[in-house]
C-alpha cells in the first residue's frame, strides 16, 4: 500500500507485481473500508496461480456475518491456500467444518493452519469436527491451535492422530499435567512443538502419574509454558534431537524448578542443546541453583529472566560467599523486542540488543546508559 502512493511509476510496478499481492488479512484495512471488496481487488492482482497466505480476524466494526462473507471470498480461492489464520465464532466455525469435510483435495496446497476459537459458542462437536480432518489435510505441516476458554478442555486435542502428523505444533489449551504429557507423546513427526497454558490448576501433591519414558527423536526446538510443573513434564521423555528448550513456570513454587529432573532429561537425551531459556517467577533460592547448576555451563546460550530479574543476579553476586569463583560470567542484557522483559545468563547479544551489565571474575561492569541504569536496576521494586 506504501508503493502505491510513492509515485505513478511505483504505482504500476507494484499493481503488476503479482507477488507482493499472495499475502491478504481482513486486519489491514482500514475500518470504514468495504473489506470484501477491496480483498477481491487485492487476490485479483495476484496471480492466478500463486499460493495465498491469508488471515482472516474479527474487527469490532464488522456487522453480523460479515467475517462470513469474507471467509466465501476466500473460499473461491480455497485451491491457492498456503496459509490460513483463521477466528471462528460459531456461525463461521460451522462454514470452515463444513469446507474442510467437503473440499478436502482442493487443500492440496495447504501447509499452515492457525485456528483461534473466539470466547462464545463454539460447541467442542464442531471444533472436534475440524480437528478430525487434520490429518487429511496431506501437505499441513503447521498447525496452531488457540482455544476459546481459559479453563475448559471441551476443544483440546482429542484427535490425537492429528499430532502425529505434523511438524509443527503450538497448542494454546488448559491441560491437567497428564494431558500435557499425552499430548507430547503423540508428536512423533514434530520438530518444534509449543505447548501454552497458563491456567492455574490444583497443584496435586499426590504422586505423579506413571507413564514410560517416550522418546521423540525428530524434536529440535521445544516451548513447555506451564503454571506450576513445566520442568516436570520433562522427566517422562528423551529428546536427543534437542537444540533449542524454552520453559516457562508461571508461579513461583519450588516443585517447578527441580533441577534433579532437568539434570536427568540432559544426561538421558544426550541433546547438542544450544540454547536453554528459563522464564517465569522465582525466588533468590532458585535463582542460585540454576547458577550453580553444573549442567547449565555446557551450554552456548541460556537466558533466565524473571520479575527484577537485574536487582535480584546483582544482589546474589555482590553477597554470595566466594561468589567470583562459584559463578560463571554473566551479562544481563535487554532484548531487541519491545515490552520484554531483561535476561541474565550468556550469550552473542543480536543487533538492538542493550547490555546492561557484565559479571566476570567478581567484576561487575556497567553500561553508561543513564536510562536504562535507573529503570532496571537502581528503580526500586
Amino acid at each position: 500500500m506504501v508503493y502505491l502512493q510513492v509515485c505513478r511509476y511505483w504505482r504500476e510496478v507494484a499493481l503488476s507485481t503479482s507477488s507482493i499481492w499472495t499475502s491478504c488479512s481482513s486486519a489491514q484495512f482500514w475500518h470504514k473500508v468495504a473489506i470484501v471488496p477491496v480483498m477481491k481487488y487485492w487476490l485479483d492482482r495476484s496471480s492466478p496461480t500463486s499460493p495465498l497466505n491469508l488471515q482472516l480476524r474479527f474487527q469490532p466494526n464488522f456487522p453480523p456475518l460479515y467475517a462470513n462473507n469474507i471467509f466465501r471470498l476466500l473460499t473461491t480461492e480455497v485451491k491457492r491456500w498456503r496459509s490460513m489464520s483463521i477466528e471462528l465464532d460459531l456461525s463461521l466455525a460451522q462454514e470452515f467444518a463444513a469446507l474442510l469435510e467437503e473440499r478436502t483435495q482442493d487443500l492440496s496446497q495447504l501447509e499452515e493452519l492457525e485456528i483461534h476459537l473466539l470466547p462464545k459458542g463454539v460447541p467442542a462437536t464442531i471444533s472436534q469436527r475440524i480437528l478430525a480432518q487434520i490429518p487429511l489435510l496431506k501437505s499441513l505441516r503447521r498447525c496452531t491451535w488457540v482455544t476459546n476458554g481459559r479453563y475448559s478442555r471441551d476443544h483440546a486435542f482429542r484427535h490425537l492422530r492429528a499430532l502425529a502428523v505434523l511438524d509443527d505444533i503450538t497448542l494454546f489449551i488448559p491441560s491437567l499435567f497428564d494431558e500435557c504429557i499425552v499430548h507430547l507423546t503423540q508428536c512423533i513427526s514434530a520438530t518444534k512443538v509449543r505447548l501454552y497454558d497458563d491456567t492455574c490448576h490444583y497443584y496435586p501433591l499426590q504422586r505423579k502419574p506413571t507413564f514410560p519414558i517416550t522418546t521423540l527423536p525428530q524434536l529440535t526446538f521445544l516451548t513447555l509454558t506451564r503454571y506450576w510443573d513445566a520442568l516436570d513434564v520433562l522427566d517422562y521423555f528423551t529428546l536427543p534431537s534437542l537444540e533449542y528448550l524454552k520453559v516457562v513456570t508461571m508461579e513461583d513454587h519450588a516443585a517447578g524448578h527441580n533441577l534433579t529432573i532437568l539434570r536427568n532429561f540432559l544426561e538421558r537425551s544426550k541433546c547438542p542443546l544450544r540454547s536453554l531459556t528459563i522464564k517465569g517467577e522465582f525466588s533468590d533460592s532458585i535463582l542460585i541453583n540454576y547458577l550453580l547448576f553444573p549442567s547449565i555451563r555446557s551450554i552456548p546460550e541460556v537466558h533466565i529472566t524473571c520479575s527484577y530479574i537485574l536487582k535480584m543476579a546483582i544482589k546474589i553476586l555482590e553477597t554470595y560467599p566466594n561468589a567470583e569463583s562459584v559463578f560463571p560470567p554473566i551479562i544481563g542484557w535487554l532484548p531487541n523486542k519491545w515490552l520484554r522483559s531483561p535476561f541474565i545468563g550468556w550469550r552473542n547479544l543480536a543487533i538492538g540488543e542493550k547490555l546492561i551489565y557484565s559479571w566476570t571474575a567478581g567484576k561487575l561492569d556497567l553500561t553508561t546508559d543513564e536510562y536504562i541504569l535507573h529503570r532496571y536496576v537502581y528503580r526500586k521494586p
